[in-house]
């Protein structure tokens, strides 16, 4: 009878929604009544649910404070390695592959999902979570365990209403959450402490976990951060993926037509829309291109999508010499294995239409240009004869 319960619900989009919207620190969902005006009548249930475990919740997260506090607190952070790049630009892929080395802690899933009490309720509650949450993504059907790595942009959204990630229950606000809490543009400092201080925690629960390893962290958003993350970790590595910008855009537009409908507390269109697409990873872009200059020599390397899937194990030695990392020889057979697991993976075979190909070639130009791919609008090469 559980079994079948457990089945159901993993077959049930209750799962996505636990992992993605679910246990949200409860201060953080008081400070979120700005935003009740906006939530449309017909997903009032699901916002009873992010209150229901916010709530059900609070009790785990003071048990950890009073427990682990002071052990989290104390915790060091070497300096992390970042795994950057535009959403569907194979930075899950690339994180995948670094994760696999043994002397590398990551932020888990589970930890993502309950970021304040990961450490309390592990035994019993991630069990749980186990059994209801698909085990696979919905938009590209990775594999998606539990104790995989994940974007720590997640925790973040739960731990603080300044996280892009609010998009998830606003999707409408996207533009203006990224203007205002990934560049920053118009928000007062105490904005840009919160994030940082909540964002310091969430690693030091993932170090603490990790026994004190070096983390390697995944999070598009922080592409357009590299001024924060410098002030928190000078001496941190970036590993920047970066893929054809037409793929970009096609894969861009499945993911939110498959994740915003399973988290919307608003009405989004059938079709996601163009411009919000379009405006983001400009902006994103733009400012990783102005910031990039700001990390030292030696911490940045760039990794092409086309390359890490023709010979993924040469570019991941490539990035172990230039950003001068030890240990590649001992996670060599370790992430051999993890190659091999992947070959039975097909990915979604997705279609430009030509007006999309259009306005992706008329907007982000900039970025065909600054990393190495042609566009329509590049004036093709004469035939030699």
């Amino acid at each position: 009878m559980m079994d079948a319960v457990a089945r159901r619900l993993r077959t049930s989009n209750l799962g996505y929604q636990l992992g993605l919207i679910g246990f949200v620190s409860l201060r953080s969902t008081l400070r979120m009544t700005s935003y009740l005006p906006r939530v449309h009548p017909a997903f009032i249930p699901r916002l009873l649910l992010l209150i229901a475990t916010s709530v059900a919740s609070s009790p785990l997260r003071m048990w950890e404070r009073i427990r682990y506090g002071a052990r989290i607190r104390a915790t060091k952070l070497p300096p992390p390695i970042f795994v950057i790049g535009h959403w569907r630009s194979g930075t899950t892929h690339l994180h995948n592959l670094i994760s696999q080395d043994p002397d590398l802690g990551i932020v888990s899933m589970y930890q993502a999902m309950v970021p304040n009490c990961s450490l309390v309720s592990e035994p019993w509650l991630k069990p749980m979570l186990s059994a209801i949450v698909p085990n696979k993504r919905p938009m590209d059907n990775m594999v998606w365990p539990v104790d995989a790595p994940q974007e720590e942009e997640i925790p973040l959204a739960k731990l603080t209403p300044y996280s892009f990630y609010m998009r998830s229950l606003f999707p409408m606000e996207s533009a203006d959450l990224f203007r205002r809490y990934v560049l920053l543009d118009g928000s007062p400092p105490k904005i840009a402490r919160e994030i940082a201080a909540k964002y310091r925690r969430i690693l030091q629960v993932a170090t603490l976990r990790a026994g004190g390893k070096r983390l390697v962290l995944k999070n598009p958003v922080n592409t357009a951060r590299i001024r924060l993350l410098l002030e928190l970790f000078p001496d941190a590595k970036f590993v920047h993926a970066v893929r054809c910008p037409y793929e970009v855009f096609s894969s861009t537009v499945h993911l939110h037509a498959r994740i915003l409908p399973l988290t919307t507390l608003q009405t989004v269109p059938l079709t996601p829309s163009s411009p919000i697409i379009l405006s983001i990873y400009e902006d994103m872009m733009q400012r990783f291109l102005e910031d990039r200059a700001r990390i030292p020599p030696g911490n940045l390397v760039e990794v092409r999508y086309e390359d890490l899937e023709r010979d993924p194990l040469g570019q991941l030695r490539r990035v172990y010499e230039t950003l001068g990392l030890p240990g590649f020889a001992q996670a060599e057979p370790h992430i051999r294995k993890y190659v091999e697991s992947q070959r039975s993976y097909e990915k979604n075979k997705l279609k430009l239409s030509d007006e999309n190909r259009r306005l992706v070639t008329e907007h982000w130009g900039f970025a065909f240009r600054a990393f190495g791919y042609r566009s329509d609008a590049d004036t093709p090469e004469p035939e030699r004869v």
